[in-house]
């Protein structure tokens, strides 16, 4: 299987980009049969990448270092379906023009699609472990025939959307005795490695399958799949959201921040600002075009959400329309 991904760096910003044998003392886990051992070297941050490719897998113990938050950029050549775990700390995961996809949580787990396009992971100062496995979709479509949960939302993917980020799952035991049985197999064991990842991921999956039936049940997870459908809808408020989930205002804040690291609020205002910068960028629309598509009543508030967004320096090249 080919490698799903890439990292984009810019020239001047790598210290060092090798491959290597010895892992770095800061490497917390390791995985005996991978082909290559990636080591990347920035001002203030470390990345080991240990990866190996099997079909239908592509794997990879992706681990970072940091002392300040940093966002690294990648591309997908082509769709792709992982099955990510997030074994310590944390990333935040948008498009390149910041719109949020997910916040993976320790000790969780879950499948996450992407289309071609470039993406961003963003990581806070600290360790963040996680291992990332690429699935071929051919295989994962003989596979998921009995897992109605998943195959329910695979069928999702054909409207064409370019991401999906599917229900976080807690690792228990089980989960973690089947994972580290993935990542940890000898290479001494090489000719038998195919089986034994097509039986653990397997179990994973069937597991995930029933975990799915569960997430009608969890507030965070509903409201941000009713704003990843609705964030242009002008009727958005905290109250609106509270009132049709059944919930106190502070409770779905606290639950929602909690799970995604922002208010609901922030999370629609991102949704909308980001994609009013995309139709302003794309199709050279101004303000007053724009503000009604994505779910602002009036253009101040639509003009004192955007601000709010560009002073954060998140990205500084947009060329769009102020006035």
């Amino acid at each position: 299987m080919k490698t799903p991904y890439n990292l984009i760096f810019r020239p001047d910003e790598l210290l060092c980009d090798e491959f290597t044998r010895n892992l770095p003392e800061w490497c917390y886990f390791q995985m005996p049969f991978a082909e290559h051992c990636h080591h990347y070297g920035l001002d203030g941050m470390e990345i080991l990448s240990q990866r190996r490719s099997h079909q239908p897998f592509y794997i990879d113990l992706f681990e970072i270092k940091t002392d300040k938050p940093i966002p690294i950029r990648f591309s997908i050549p082509k769709r792709q379906l992982f099955l990510y775990f997030m074994l310590e700390g944390g990333f935040s995961l948008t498009t390149d023009g910041d719109r949020p996809i997910t916040r993976t949580r320790p000790n969780t787990f879950a499948l996450l699609y992407y289309s071609s396009g470039s993406y961003q992971v963003r990581a806070r100062a600290g360790h963040h472990s996680s291992l990332w496995i690429g699935i071929d979709p051919q295989w994962m479509k003989n596979i998921s025939a009995g897992f109605q949960n998943i195959q329910s939302v695979l069928e999702k993917l054909k409207d064409g959307r370019s991401y999906l980020a599917m229900y976080p799952c807690r690792m228990d035991r089980k989960v973690q005795r089947w994972l580290y049985r993935v990542y940890s197999y000898s290479k001494n064991n090489i000719g038998a490695l195919d089986g034994n990842l097509r039986k653990y991921i397997s179990y994973v999956l069937g597991y995930y399958d029933k975990a799915l039936e569960t997430q009608t049940h969890d507030l965070a997870y509903q409201t941000k799949t009713y704003l990843d459908e609705h964030y242009q809808d002008s009727d958005l408020s905290s109250k609106f959201l509270a009132s049709r989930f059944h919930v106190t205002e502070p409770t779905l804040r606290h639950q929602f921040r909690r799970a995604y690291g922002s208010t609901p609020h922030e999370y629609y205002s991102r949704l909308r600002i980001t994609h009013a910068i995309a139709l302003m960028e794309c199709n050279s629309l101004s303000i007053k075009d724009v503000y009604p598509m994505v779910g602002y009543r009036d253009e101040r508030s639509f003009r004192y959400a955007l601000n709010r967004f560009l002073k954060k320096g998140v990205r500084l090249n947009f060329n769009i329309k102020l006035k």
